[in-house]
């Protein structure tokens, strides 16, 4: 019975994020709709949506292989790295992001402080990207 009420509840969750990713993906065809003067069809965002649903699940898949391969359990900016090493410009952003974390929580620690967070979130990667 506790099983079926874990999946259940992983389920949901799942179809949260699927809904939270749908919604952001409209948004986003919304925006480009917007400045290029064409429409999305559904169904077209759908198949985008199901699209970047299945390159992030192959994304976490890949860190998760990394991390074990390194023979660690955490998966951390190296992988990350590792796994955008094909697409220059992004592994240049995802560097940039990380020397900037770093420097962060080195300075944190010089004050004596605890760092906030030193995790690559999605809103610093959104926050940078709407400054280039």
């Amino acid at each position: 019975m506790a099983d079926t009420s874990k999946s259940f509840d992983e389920l949901n969750k799942q179809q949260q994020l699927k809904a939270a990713v749908h919604y952001t993906t409209g948004r986003i065809c919304q925006e480009v709709a917007a400045d290029r003067n064409i429409t999305f069809n559904r169904q077209v965002i759908a198949v985008i949506t199901e699209a970047a649903w299945k390159k992030c699940e192959q994304f976490a898949f890949d860190l998760e292989l990394f991390a074990k391969h390194a023979k660690r359990n955490t998966i951390n900016s190296d992988d990350v790295k590792l796994l955008v090493r094909k697409s220059p410009k992004l592994l240049k952003h995802i560097s940039e992001l990380n020397d900037q974390l770093m420097a962060k929580k080195g300075e944190t620690k010089k004050k004596g402080r605890k760092p906030k967070s030193t995790s690559l979130a999605v809103a610093d990667v959104e926050e940078e990207d709407s400054r280039s």
